[in-house]
C-alpha cells in the first residue's frame, strides 16, 4: 500500500473552556484533528497550546480499524491519550511508530510513557512564550519632558510600533498629558483592506501565520475591511517613518520665514486672507529645490503664483514651488529630493524676490511646517 503522511494536530482546552476557532473534522470525543496531507516539516510548538506532531503510516486510519476490528472511537481514544501527556514537551517533533494491528497499540503507548518520563535532551528546544501569546496592552501618561524615543525605550520597543499602534501623525505634536497604548512587543497595527487574507498579510510582512492568530486572538480567519490586526514584529516603512517624525520633507529654500501658513493681511490690500503655504525670502535665482521626491505633474506661469511648479509624491502629497523667476523641469519629469526644480523670483503676485511654498495632502493644504526639517 502507499506511504502517506499526515499532520495530527492536539489542542489542549481547560475544562468549560473550548477553542471558539474554526477547527475542520473533529473526531467525536477525541481531541485529535486532521489538518490534510502536507509536505514533511518541522514546525516549532506554542507550548501549552498546540502542537504538531509529523506522522508517519503504512495504512490508514480506516484500514487500521479495520484490520484490528477496532472503533473510529477506540483509535480516537487511544491516540487522545498519547496526546494527554504531552503539553509538558515544550517544543516536540515526534515520529510516530506503525501500529500494524491492535495489539501494537498498548505496547505504542508504553513506549511514550516511558519516553516521556527521560525525554531526551535534543529533542527539547526553548520557545520565547511571547511569539505565540495573546497581545497584552498597557496605557502611559505622557509627562513634561518626555519624548517618544524615550518612552519607547523605556518600554524596550522600536519608536515605530508605538508611532504606529497610535496612529500618531506628528510627534512633535504629543501633549504632555496624553494617554498612549504600549504593546507588550514590537509590530505594527495594520487596517484590513478589502481583499486581504491572512494568508496575504503573513507573507507581505514576513511574520508566520500562527503569531498573527494568536496576537489577535482569532476566532476565524474571515478580515473585514477596517477591522485592525497587529502585526508582531513588521516594521513601518521608511516614508512613514520619516513623515511621523516629520522628517519627510526639506526646505526648498534655506531662510528666515516672512510669512506663515493661514489666515493673515493680504500684502496689498490688508484684508483678510488665507495663506495656504509659507513664505521664504532670498535673491532673485537662488536654487528652489524639492522638498521631497516626485513627479511633476504642472508648470506653467499664473496670474497670482507667476511661474511656478507642481510635483506629486507619495501618500497623496503634492508640492507647489510658485513665483519662480525660471522652471528648470518639464511636465512628467522625476525629481529627486534636493533636485533643482527652479530658481526665486518675483513673479505674479509678489511684493518681492521670495519663494512661494505649498504641502497638500490629497488636495487639502496642510501647514508645511508640520513635515518640513
Amino acid at each position: 500500500m502507499q506511504r502517506t503522511s499526515f499532520y495530527m494536530e492536539s489542542t489542549y482546552v481547560k475544562p468549560g473552556l473550548p477553542r471558539k476557532r474554526r477547527v475542520p473534522d473533529r473526531i467525536p470525543g477525541s481531541r485529535i484533528r486532521m489538518v490534510g496531507h502536507l509536505p514533511s516539516v518541522e514546525r516549532r510548538t506554542r507550548p501549552g497550546r498546540v502542537l504538531l506532531h509529523r506522522v508517519w503510516e503504512r495504512i490508514t486510519s480506516s484500514d487500521l480499524c479495520r484490520r484490528g476490528a477496532l472503533s473510529v472511537m477506540t483509535v480516537s481514544l487511544a491516540l487522545s491519550l498519547f496526546f494527554f501527556i504531552a503539553p509538558s514537551l515544550s517544543s516536540v517533533t515526534v515520529s510516530i511508530p506503525v501500529a500494524e494491528s491492535h495489539e501494537d497499540i498498548s505496547e505504542i503507548l508504553r513506549s511514550y510513557v516511558r519516553r516521556e518520563e527521560h525525554p531526551p535532551a535534543d529533542i527539547l528546544e526553548p520557545v520565547d512564550p511571547s511569539l505565540f501569546s495573546r497581545l497584552s496592552i498597557r496605557s502611559y501618561t505622557i509627562q513634561e519632558g518626555d519624548t517618544l524615543y524615550d518612552v519607547a525605550r523605556r518600554f524596550g520597543l522600536r519608536m515605530d510600533t508605538l508611532v504606529s499602534f497610535n496612529t500618531i501623525e506628528d510627534v512633535r505634536r504629543i501633549p504632555v498629558g496624553a494617554q498612549i497604548q504600549v504593546p507588550d512587543r514590537d509590530g505594527l497595527l495594520y487596517t484590513v483592506r478589502r481583499g486581504d487574507t491572512l494568508e496575504g498579510l503573513s507573507g507581505r510582512f514576513g511574520v508566520s501565520l500562527a503569531r498573527i492568530l494568536d496576537a489577535n486572538d482569532l476566532d476565524s480567519d474571515v478580515l473585514t475591511p477596517g477591522q485592525k490586526l497587529f502585526i508582531p514584529g513588521a516594521r513601518m516603512t521608511s516614508f512613514e517613518l520619516k513623515k511621523a517624525l516629520g522628517e519627510l520633507f526639506i526646505f526648498p529654500l534655506r531662510g528666515r520665514i516672512s510669512s506663515g501658513f493661514g489666515i493673515r493681511p493680504d500684502p496689498f490690500t490688508g484684508v483678510p486672507k488665507f495663506h495656504n503655504g509659507i513664505d521664504i525670502p532670498g535673491d532673485v535665482g537662488t536654487p528652489v529645490y524639492a522638498a521631497l521626491g516626485g513627479r511633476v505633474v504642472q508648470t506653467g506661469t499664473h496670474p497670482i503664483y507667476g511661474k511656478y511648479v507642481i510635483l506629486s509624491h507619495p501618500d497623496g502629497f503634492q508640492t507647489l514651488y510658485a513665483h519662480l523667476s525660471r522652471i528648470r523641469v518639464e511636465k512628467g519629469a522625476y525629481v529627486s529630493q534636493g533636485g533643482r526644480v527652479g530658481d526665486v523670483g518675483n513673479t505674479g503676485y509678489s511684493t518681492g524676490p521670495h519663494l512661494h511654498f505649498s504641502i497638500f495632502k490629497y488636495g487639502k493644504a496642510v501647514d508645511p511646517l508640520r513635515y518640513l526639517h
